[in-house]
């Protein structure tokens, strides 16, 4: 989310130490306090300061939360061995002491056509991938999903009669100093009024909730994160086209380091872990973007699959008049939340960092935004969308104020040609629709049940008021397992 230029307040960007590469020697893992050995070659990168790592983006634009360090690797500086008979594998471990996620940046993976790529944290079960050579940009590279932690395991299995073939160039890799997840900090950074969308709140807007989808992707050497909405078009044919904003900084240049992350939110009100975000997808291309209207159209490289139970929202391009509806987010990169406003929009033009639009202006009535919403939908009583969220001063100390959504009708036309209006891609043979309801790909698709809290256990708010107890508990267990185990990297 931009912030109004009167309260802006930034810090100036600072610089992350690079990656070095070191080969050839057993390498330990790093988790809290516990280690393992796994004796695969390594890429190791010097310990960056918590005040480095946490220094924000100087400019305007997406929530910025990880920072992309320089290793180029190729397959000379891991490992081969042979799991089963005619299966060739090639592992190298990749550490960064004190990044929240990891994620990889590579320069070219090709040659094997059946390849597959992933990269697993090696003290638990999550794993992003596989990648094949159909997920690769066309020119060549191709950005991977997180994996929550400071070290990982890069994996390539294929068949060992293509192992002469395969190419792979690692050019950094993605040092998250913010945890998207708030598992390792304070769970649910988010400010405290905001409403997870498992609360009774998101019941009226359950395939809203469904078409809502974090968005990850490099501005330059930083990882950027938007929320995005799945939108229907009047072909009804399931193309993946994603809503966003325009101040998010997704351009040509960098819509390929597109990941999707469906279904990041909490299973209950206010309690319960966030689902791991394993259901992603990569790549992506940019169709429109404008200005003025503070819309961006992008087209994923695949659609979601049907096990994401993915929703294609509706829109209403008129500008008729909107009275009551709600807003779904990831506020700081946060899980969903729902933000509720009973007044109605009003139409007015706005400069916020130096960049003019034409919005709704909102005042909620239940929760708020937050630099992460920004680009997330804000829909009518009915159900359609009708802008993506620009900036304001909204916030839970101060949810008189204002926030504003870019308007739909604004940037339908855009700027008059199909790479600056929505309405060549919604609208993609000229029909005249200017309201169209969601799609539904699972003909009947099964609610989800809203799981409530054990009795004691929810809060009101982003954060917890047990989050301390918990984190006191977890230093204690590391602290009585792991006393004498080494610290160093």
């Amino acid at each position: 989310m931009t912030l109004a230029v009167e309260c802006l307040s930034r810090r100036p960007k600072r610089s992350l130490v690079a990656l070095t590469i070191a080969t050839g020697a057993a390498a330990s893992l790093f988790l809290g306090s516990v280690y393992a050995d796994t004796g695969l070659p390594s890429l190791v990168p010097q310990q960056v300061s918590g005040e480095t790592a946490r220094a924000a983006h100087s400019g305007p634009g997406p929530l910025f939360f990880a920072r992309l360090l320089p290793a180029p690797a190729t397959l000379s500086d891991g490992a081969w061995d042979m799991p089963q008979p005619g299966q060739a594998r090639w592992r190298l471990l990749v550490q960064s002491p004190g990044a929240k996620s990891l994620s990889l940046e590579l320069a070219r993976f090709s040659g094997a056509p059946d390849a597959h790529l992933y990269l697993r944290h090696p003290l638990t079960d999550v794993t992003q991938g596989p990648y094949t050579l159909d997920d690769v940009n066309a020119d060549g590279t191709m950005s991977t999903a997180m994996v929550f932690g400071d070290q990982a395991i890069i994996e390539v299995l294929l068949p060992a009669s293509q192992r002469a073939d395969l190419v792979l160039d690692i050019e950094g890799v993605m040092h998250g100093h913010r945890d998207i997840r708030k598992i390792q900090e304070n769970f649910g950074e988010s400010q405290s009024c905001n409403i997870d969308v498992a609360c009774p709140q998101g019941d009226a807007w359950r395939q809203q909730i469904r078409s809502v989808v974090g968005l990850t992707f490099r501005v330059g050497t930083e990882g950027a994160f938007c929320t995005g909405n799945l939108t229907n078009n009047t072909r009804q044919d399931g193309a993946p086209l994603v809503l966003t904003a325009h101040h998010c900084l997704l351009r040509a240049n960098n819509a390929g380091t597109v990941v999707a992350y469906w279904n990041f939110e909490r299973e209950a009100c206010f309690c319960g872990q966030p689902r791991d975000l394993t259901e992603s997808d990569n790549g992506a291309q940019l169709l429109s973007t404008h200005e003025l209207s503070d819309h961006t159209v992008i087209l994923l490289d695949d659609r979601p699959s049907l096990a994401v139970n993915a929703f294609y929202t509706g829109w209403d391009a008129t500008g008729d008049p909107v009275n009551e509806g709600a807003s779904i987010h990831h506020p700081s990169g946060d899980v969903k939340k729902i933000s509720l406003f009973t007044e109605p929009l009003t139409k007015r033009g706005i400069e916020i960092d130096r960049q003019n639009a034409e919005v709704w202006q909102v005042i909620w009535r239940q929760g708020t935004t937050e630099q992460g919403s920004s680009g997330s939908g804000i829909w009518n009583a009915n159900g359609r969308m009708v802008g993506v969220l620009f900036g304001g001063r909204a916030s839970c100390s101060t949810q008189e104020e204002p926030d504003f959504y870019g308007r739909l009708e604004v940037g339908w036309d855009g700027g008059g040609t199909p790479d600056s209006q929505v309405r060549a891609h919604l609208d993609p043979d000229s029909s005249g629709t200017l309201k169209l309801d969601g799609f539904d790909p699972k003909p009947d698709p099964e609610p989800e049940p809203r799981r409530d809290c054990p009795e004691g256990s929810g809060n009101n708010g982003g954060g917890s008021w047990w989050a301390p107890a918990l984190l006191f508990g977890a230093w204690w267990r590391r602290r009585s397992t792991c006393r004498g185990a080494s610290t160093s990297a």
